[in-house]
């Protein structure tokens, strides 16, 4: 299983406060069926400097890897904060998940405006990257439905398909092949992965449906 989302590098955001902690982060994924995760530690290009997150990312991805034996393989890359003229940024494609074009974005929580569209619609026009948008059961459905009908894919969250309530909402977004891929986000141990082994229980068969969407995007990189 592939988990899509998830903050395990130790030090490189809140996600993990250090090696220890991503360790067991990772010994977690291996007990829950986790294959392959993806490390998504947060980019904000209003105050992050570009060149910085990336050394502190490789630093991080270096150490963990040097001191993990284990069975689940890591990819760096990274969770992006939208926001307007994100596409002018230089050597962007290195947010990307290695080997691929496809960057998970974040949206804005308090405002959605028609730059940030235009900005998308840059992202993916001319600079052939493909965004997933993070945990979209989190925004506005109207906001999510538009970029959807954009061409714009989505990751979800496996708790909130512990509710009844927003599985009901999440569904036609999951049938309709807008959700590819389901993610841990998992911050520190607490929760560690039994939330994602809840969500693929009720899946079922979307699940592997969602997983070969994650798949076949990520192909290069597996």
């Amino acid at each position: 299983m592939l988990d899509f989302h998830a903050h395990i590098l130790p030090g490189a955001d809140h996600g993990s406060d250090g090696l220890q902690t991503s360790l067991r982060q990772l010994k977690l994924a291996e007990q829950a069926g986790i294959d392959t995760v993806i490390a998504t530690p947060h980019f904000y290009p209003q105050t992050d400097e570009f060149d910085r997150f990336l050394q502190l990312r490789r630093s991080a991805y270096e150490s963990l890897l040097e001191h993990y034996s284990g069975s689940v393989r890591i990819l760096a890359g990274a969770e992006v904060h939208m926001c307007v003229g994100l596409d002018h940024l230089e050597g962007l494609e290195a947010l990307c998940i290695p080997g691929t074009n496809v960057m998970l974005c974040e949206l804005p929580f308090r405002s959605f405006s028609s730059g940030l569209t235009e900005t998308f619609e840059r992202l993916m026009d001319e600079r052939g990257i493909v965004p997933v948008l993070a945990h979209v059961d989190r925004y506005d459905p109207t906001v999510i439905n538009n970029l959807f009908g954009m061409g714009l894919l989505g990751q979800l969250n496996a708790e909130p398909l512990s509710r009844t309530f927003h599985r009901r909402r999440l569904l036609p977004w999951i049938d309709g092949g807008y959700i590819v891929a389901l993610g841990s986000d998992i911050h520190g141990v607490e929760i560690g992965y039994a939330q994602f082994s809840r969500a693929v229980d009720f899946l079922g068969p979307r699940f592997d449906a969602i997983e070969s969407r994650a798949r076949k995007l990520l192909r290069q990189a597996l």
